[in-house]
């Protein structure tokens, strides 16, 4: 052969051979594919058979938890049982005048039952927080399908009504009882993790704002006398009820009236002293002022002997007195006062004075169906509410406090 057909005889096996290399790649390629393809659907099936026994597990599961939380499959017992626990659930959360009424079930073909339940009474948002706190925290298969809630006018109570399901299965873990193991899902635990951020914010009006006291002068007493004064705050949200206190630690054997704010401590030794009293409205959240009384202490001279007691002018006829009517004239209020042992019917206005036995007693203000009195002489400031006698009013404090 010739160089140039060696040449060429050379170029043509090379050729064959890379025919030969590439067929033989594409082929091996093809398994490779066909094996990976094989491969994949095969793991896609374990996925699969996986997730079909995961879920199978989790509902399995799941209807172990629901039968422990169901109320007995024998529905008139299911029935009492829960109502029986809901009347105490109301009680315990002091809801006034509490109804719980039966509605109709619904059976959902034999799979479960729903009992249906009414709930109604007043409180305020505080009592409401109790209430679906206690009913959240059962681990019971309920819930509060529909809840109501109005405020009654001039007051901080709510009218409330909550309707509520809970469910009976045939499989119950329950046959004679409720569930009575607490819940794990409330997030937050216990209530007054729920009552702080629930509580301080005002939904229904503007933020709360503190009591003001009024001034309380420094006191001056002799060792064995009383030291006795009255507090008095006035808050500016209009349903507010304001509570005296004193503070930890002020004083020894001190008191003070929540209600009143009436102050009494018996001075023993001489000294000077501090107290702090002081007023807590109830708002939310609630508002506390605080003011330092002063109290000095000193010997009794002497030669300074107490004057004898002077007895108090007679207020008996105070029983007889009544407060009829409250009426307008001349475009101002005007209050009745009967005077039944005299005969009499006082007319008066704001401002004006009449005698009821040895007592003189002013007409400070008058309002839609109360009055304040003032008797300097007693002394005693009384709010009178119509139909009241005037000796049944409400003692406030002393006139010019």
């Amino acid at each position: 052969m010739t160089k140039r057909e060696r040449t060429l005889a050379m170029l043509v096996g090379a050729s064959l051979l890379v025919l030969v290399a590439l067929y033989g790649s594409k082929k091996v390629s093809d398994a490779l594919r066909t094996r990976r393809a094989q491969i994949a659907g095969l793991e896609k099936q374990v996925r699969d058979k996986n997730r079909m026994v995961r879920l199978s597990q989790e509902h399995a599961d799941r209807m172990q938890d629901y039968q422990r939380r169901a109320l007995p499959s024998d529905l008139e017992k299911a029935r009492s049982l829960y109502q029986t626990w809901l009347l105490s659930l109301v009680k315990d959360a002091g809801f006034q005048d509490p109804q719980v009424s039966v509605l109709p079930a619904r059976s959902e073909k034999g799979v479960y039952d729903t009992l249906a339940f009414s709930v109604s009474g007043r409180g305020d948002l505080q009592k409401l927080v109790a209430f679906l706190h206690r009913f959240y925290a059962a681990d019971l298969l309920h819930r509060v399908r529909r809840l109501y809630a109005k405020r009654v006018p001039g007051t901080k109570q709510l009218d409330l009504a909550f309707a509520i399901d809970a469910v009976s299965l045939p499989g119950s873990d329950n046959a004679d009882k409720l569930n009575d193991q607490p819940s794990q899902r409330l997030t937050r635990g216990d209530l007054e993790a729920y009552r702080n951020p629930v509580l301080n914010r005002n939904l229904t009006g503007p933020a709360n704002k503190e009591p003001a006291l009024e001034t309380i002068g420094d006191q001056s007493k002799y060792a064995g006398d009383l030291v006795s004064f009255a507090v008095q705050a006035r808050d500016p949200d209009k349903w507010d009820q304001v509570t005296y206190s004193l503070e930890s630690g002020s004083l020894p054997n001190a008191k003070i009236d929540p209600q009143s704010g009436r102050f009494e401590w018996q001075a023993e030794k001489t000294g000077d002293y501090e107290v702090v009293v002081t007023a807590t409205d109830d708002g939310l959240p609630p508002k506390t002022a605080r003011q330092t009384v002063k109290i000095s202490v000193t010997e009794r001279p002497p030669d300074m002997t107490p004057p004898p007691a002077v007895p108090p002018p007679s207020f008996e006829q105070a029983k007889f007195a009544y407060l009829t009517a409250i009426t307008e004239a001349d475009g101002k209020r005007q209050a009745w006062i009967s005077l039944r042992t005299e005969g009499k019917l006082l007319k008066l206005f704001e401002g004006e004075a009449f005698p009821i036995g040895e007592v003189t007693v002013k007409v400070l203000r008058i309002a839609e169906k109360t009055v304040e009195l003032d008797a300097p002489a007693l002394p005693k400031r009384l709010l009178v509410t119509l139909g009241q006698s005037v000796a049944e009013g409400r003692e406030l404090t002393a006139p010019g406090t």
